[in-house]
Order: structure tokens, then C-alpha cells, then sequence
């Protein structure tokens, strides 16, 4: 006798291969958030550690040289002088006295955040650059013109939180002018949406300006930092910079 031969398929039907793939594909969905969310929350982490880095790196800069540097104003990333601060020799001022880019070259650091990217043409967008703001009265280059425990505000760089009430105090006038803790530098990173986001995306574009800080939200995701008045002068005091 013969063994009769079976003919039963052994293998997936479709139906069974579209339950599989559904449930792969839920399976990956599920995976892929908390991946991205973790990215972001790392990226956000180094921002954060590289805008501390700059504050220090900014107040050491004070100390040392008696004042802040000025924002970096080129843009042609073949320029000798690009990333360096710029000042104008015949005024002993910053070249600009609203918002340029941070000067990396001339403190040491990376020119970007974690979202950056850099720049190769005078014509690239600048992809997650630091913006930097300084005041005049902190950034003279005259000589002998050296940050004092008596140096007064020539901007009023302030800081306001989402619902527009003032982070930095600027209401002291006359003799009490001092207190204010309103920022003689400021620097801020766009975020993962790599644009300026409220109050920074239309800040005055003259000696007066105001800037906007706070928790990351559905239209809000830039990361501020600012050097008050107190803390600069703190800081070069402890050093014996003053």
C-alpha cells in the first residue's frame, strides 16, 4: 500500500499575513514615540548644557577682559572673521546694538544647537545658531572703559514669561537705576522648530528689547538664558575683577 499524499497547504494565508503585518505596524507605531520623544529630550538636554557653558563662558570673558564681547555680525562663512565679535574701532562700540549671533569663534564654542546645522554659503539659513544680545553700556571696547560695581544700563534688554509679566525687574529709575536685573546679555536657541518663537520673533529692533522664556508648549520652544546685571557683577566681584 501507497501513503496517500497530503495536499494541505502548510504556509500563511493573506488573511493571516494582514493580521501580522497590522500588528507589526502597531507594534512600531508604539515604538517610534517614545524614541522621538527621547531624542528630543536629549537634544534638548545638550542645548541646555551648551547655553550653560555659554554663560560661563561669558562671564570668564568679562572677567578677563573687563567687558562682553560684541554679537557676531558676518555672514560669509569663507570670511576670516567669521564667528568673531565685531566692533567698530572708530567708536569703540558693537558694530550692531540689537540681535547678531553669538561670537563662538571668539569664546570657544560650538556654534549651534543641538538641532543646528552648519553653514557652508553666505546664503544658508542659519539652522540653530545662537542669537546673542549684548549691552552697550557692558560691551564698550574704549580703553580703560571696564565693567564697574557703578556701570549703568544703556538697553533695556528685558525678559518677560508667557503670560507677558516681567521675569527681570526693570521698574528702578534714578538712583535706584542699579537694582534692575534687567539682562546685559542674553542668548537663546530657536529649538527644534529652529524658528524664533513668541515674544523673540518680534523683539524691538532697537536698543530696547523684549524677550520671552519659559516651559517648551505647542507654540512656544525656544531656550533662553541671560546674564542679569547683579549676577555679572557678582561674579567679577568674587573674581577681583572689579
Amino acid at each position: 500500500m501507497t501513503p496517500r499524499q497530503s495536499h494541505r497547504q502548510t504556509g500563511f494565508t493573506l488573511a493571516e499575513l494582514a493580521i501580522v503585518l497590522l500588528i507589526l505596524t502597531v507594534l512600531a507605531a508604539a515604538l517610534v514615540v517614545p524614541f522621538s520623544a527621547r531624542l528630543g529630550a536629549e537634544r534638548r538636554d545638550q542645548t541646555a548644557t551648551m547655553l550653560d557653558n555659554i554663560q560661563a563662558a561669558l562671564i570668564g570673558y568679562a572677567i578677563v577682559h573687563g567687558r562682553l564681547p560684541c554679537p557676531s555680525t558676518r555672514k560669509n562663512p569663507l570670511d576670516a572673521r567669521y564667528g568673531e565679535e565685531d566692533f567698530d574701532a572708530a567708536t569703540s562700540n558693537c558694530v550692531i546694538s540689537t540681535e547678531g549671533m553669538l561670537p563662538w569663534r571668539t569664546l570657544g564654542l560650538p556654534a549651534f544647537d543641538a538641532w543646528g546645522l552648519p553653514r557652508q554659503a553666505e546664503a544658508d539659513p542659519w539652522t540653530g545658531y545662537f542669537r546673542y544680545r549684548v549691552d552697550l553700556g557692558f560691551s564698550s571696547t574704549q580703553p580703560g572703559a571696564k565693567i564697574r560695581a557703578n556701570t549703568a544700563y544703556q538697553n533695556k534688554i528685558k525678559v518677560v514669561d508667557h503670560a507677558g509679566n516681567e521675569i527681570t525687574v526693570s521698574s528702578y529709575s534714578g538712583s535706584e537705576v542699579l537694582k534692575n536685573t534687567t539682562a546685559v546679555a542674553l542668548v537663546y536657541s530657536t529649538g527644534p522648530d529652529l524658528t524664533t518663537s513668541g515674544a523673540n520673533a518680534s523683539y524691538e529692533a532697537g536698543s530696547d528689547a523684549t524677550y520671552e522664556a519659559g516651559d517648551p508648549s505647542t507654540t512656544f520652544d525656544d531656550m533662553v538664558m541671560w546674564i542679569g546685571r547683579p549676577l555679572l557683577i557678582a561674579r567679577m566681584a568674587q573674581a577681583g575683577a572689579l
